[in-house]
């Protein structure tokens, strides 16, 4: 096209081509601040151009592409590192709850407390108020470990919560990308343009799903994508969404877990997932949570279970055995909800039995072939044990894979049944304080020596030697070279004697135990040695065992005494040995003592919340570097954006100014005609 005509048309393209450029650039200042927008750029060419008298004329120009500045590269790093930020946020946010608990609680102040209280009754057993006051305490250890494990178990509870609003919120996400996914197909095939703004949305909706979950991004064609979980589950295929789930656990009903519901039904999938607020919330449970409630509730069984020993082991102040003092949670075991019908009867009763061999883990009790049960560990799923177990007369199996704890078995568990156990987790939680009496403390030893003969119910001291017997401490077997004694009974009624028959200063010097006039027991001992042990045994059980005093001394008169009798209300052997408890090591194989413990599970929870809020900060630092990097590529520059706005306005105006040329020829060469 040539003359004036030309003239008018190709102004007239050029015209349109800027009033578009203004429009692009008005849009980018738009949307400056709008979350996930790309800005555009017009891609300007000529028209093709016409050939006359030999000559090619151009014809104006076109727009011919509205492009987004858009990178692949880029937005994948944003995806991936919301899907890290966030989940090492929700981790670290969740320890420092748990730090914060465990710090508030004071349990190693409250434990040494308590064994303070007991050394007060050491000192004064037959004192009341001091009796009164180490009976407070340890209503104040036990309501701190229970108001502990209590604010523990509502972490577990918010999990839960924050679990099910993240799995809605995936859900509404993936719904919606599907969605754009047919919406952009649908205008993909309207013409050769791209829809920029429906990409923006779906991709920013992509970086609040990883923000979620963490998931892989797929491009199935110029239009649709496809999103994977981390374990390669479809989350959208094309338009196509697929939802994920809360459901109970199939042991322990309360704890939540994740399903993703496909074409083949109902999956769980909560070990697979990472990333995300999802799978910050179950690396909290798993690692963190659990392993806290299960390190302290270990700490109060230890301390409970310790002290009821030692507490057996004495007399009270009406002379009887002890009896316990706290009370803890018991061992919780559930049936794997998809257990055969032939195991609905079967009852499984775990009881802790040695707390050195404790270790804090959980574990899988599941029935093999041929009777075999296997032991393993509920985290990683390595094999620790197989056993056969005891069966005892009445048909009960026993289950001991020395890890601290028994399981009994009543009724028929059929093959390949599963059951979790949890020896420790109700521990702190179910702490309490079940003795109100204060006389009831056994503070006194279970037998005392005494030199001396009983008279007329007083002890006189006639000796000419120096034997004596030491204060007695419980052992759980005779040594060899020990002098055992039965029936003495526990409590012991009456009077026992040690008496001598011939005097010595060197040697050794035989003696006979008898009491009743019934001779129970002879032996003899090396005068001036290390000493003879005198095992009484126990007649029941708890304690069982045997309680051992030292016979030592270096001279012996003929028939010199030393009687043998219960201790009494100004006896403190008991209690002494029960304070002395708090240096013991008693956890860890007995290489920790209780505040060695409680030391060691703070620092355990204070390590992994730096170590969360280190990385959590790490991660967040690699988010704003990514999402920097992104908008510095594609995000709106306001002083270019302005500089366009000149750039379009001028070539508007030039174009205007051009057909007004034409205009105005045109008209001329009318009037001419």
């Amino acid at each position: 096209m040539s003359g004036v005509s030309g003239l008018i048309n190709t102004s007239l393209s050029g015209l349109q081509a800027a009033q578009q450029a203004l429009q692009v650039t008005g849009n980018n200042i738009a949307n400056v601040n709008t979350p996930g927008y790309s800005q555009e750029n017009v891609i300007q060419s000529t028209t093709t151009p016409s050939y006359l008298g030999g000559q090619f004329y151009g014809n104006g120009t076109q727009i011919a592409d509205v492009q987004r500045v858009y990178s692949s590269f880029l937005q994948g790093q944003v995806w991936s590192a919301s899907a890290s930020s966030s989940g090492a946020a929700t981790l670290s946010q969740g320890l420092q709850q748990i730090l914060g608990v465990l710090s508030s609680g004071s349990v190693s102040t409250q434990i040494q407390q308590f064994f303070s209280g007991v050394a007060q009754v050491a000192a004064n057993p037959s004192d009341i108020p001091s009796r009164q006051a180490m009976l407070g305490d340890a209503q104040t250890l036990s309501n701190t470990f229970q108001s502990l494990g209590q604010q523990l178990n509502q972490i577990g509870q918010g999990i839960n919560q924050q679990m099910q609003q993240s799995v809605s919120s995936i859900n509404q996400l993936s719904t919606q990308i599907a969605q754009l996914n047919q919406q952009i197909a649908n205008s993909a095939g309207l013409g050769n343009g791209t829809p920029n703004d429906l990409l923006d949305q779906r991709d920013q909706l992509l970086t609040e799903l990883n923000t979620q979950v963490g998931v892989q991004v797929v491009r199935q064609n110029n239009s649709q994508i496809n999103v994977f979980l981390s374990n390669g589950q479809t989350l959208v295929a094309g338009s196509t969404a697929f939802s994920l789930k809360t459901q109970p656990s199939p042991y322990n009903q309360q704890n939540l877990d994740v399903a993703y519901e496909g074409a083949q039904g109902s999956v769980d999938i909560t070990k697979n997932l990472s990333g995300g607020i999802l799978g910050g919330l179950l690396q909290l449970r798993s690692q963190s949570l659990q392993p806290a409630e299960n390190g302290l509730g270990l700490l109060a069984d230890g301390i409970a279970a310790q002290v009821n020993g030692q507490q057996a082991q004495g007399l009270n102040l009406l002379g009887s055995s002890g009896t316990a003092i706290f009370q803890t949670g018991g061992v919780q075991i559930f049936a794997n909800s998809s257990n055969s019908s032939g195991s609905s009867g079967a009852v499984l009763q775990g009881t802790i039995t040695n707390i050195g061999q404790l270790t804090g883990s959980d574990y899988v009790l599941s029935k093999g072939a041929s009777g075999v049960w296997q032991l393993s560990n509920a985290s990683t799923g390595a094999v620790i044990s197989t056993s056969s177990g005891t069966v005892s007369s009445g048909g009960v199996t026993t289950l001991d894979f020395g890890k601290g704890f028994q399981v009994q078995v009543s009724g028929t568990v059929a093959q390949g049944d599963q059951f979790l156990v949890e020896p420790t987790r109700l521990g702190a939680t179910g702490m309490q304080t079940v003795m109100s009496d204060p006389s009831q403390i056994a503070a006194a030893s279970p037998y005392v020596g005494s030199p001396g003969v009983m008279t007329s119910g007083a002890l006189v001291n006639t000796n000419l030697g120096n034997m004596m017997l030491s204060a007695g401490q419980f052992v759980s077997s005779s040594g060899a070279g020990a002098v055992v004694v039965n029936g003495l009974g526990f409590p012991m009624s009456g009077s026992a004697e040690l008496q001598f028959s011939s005097g010595a200063s060197s040697g050794s010097a035989a003696f006979t135990i008898k009491a009743n006039g019934t001779i129970l027991t002879s032996g003899t001992v090396a005068l001036g040695s290390s000493g003879t042990a005198i095992d009484i045994a126990y007649p029941n059980d708890p304690p069982g065992g045997y309680y051992q005093m030292l016979l030592s001394g270096t001279l012996v008169g003929k028939e010199d005494t030393i009687t043998i009798s219960a201790g009494g209300a100004g006896s403190n052997g008991n209690a002494q040995a029960m304070a002395a408890l708090s240096t013991q090591g008693i956890f860890n194989g007995g290489t920790n003592n209780a505040n060695a413990q409680a030391a060691q599970l703070l620092t355990q929870v204070t390590t992994q919340a730096n170590q969360a809020q280190n990385q959590a900060q790490a991660q967040a630092s690699v988010l704003s570097q990514a999402q920097s990097a992104q908008q510095s590529y594609s995000g709106v520059n306001l002083d270019q954006e302005a500089a366009n706005l000149i750039l379009y306005q001028q070539a508007y105006q030039a174009a205007a100014k051009a057909i007004s040329v034409g205009n105005t020829l045109f008209q001329s060469l009318i009037q001419a005609l």
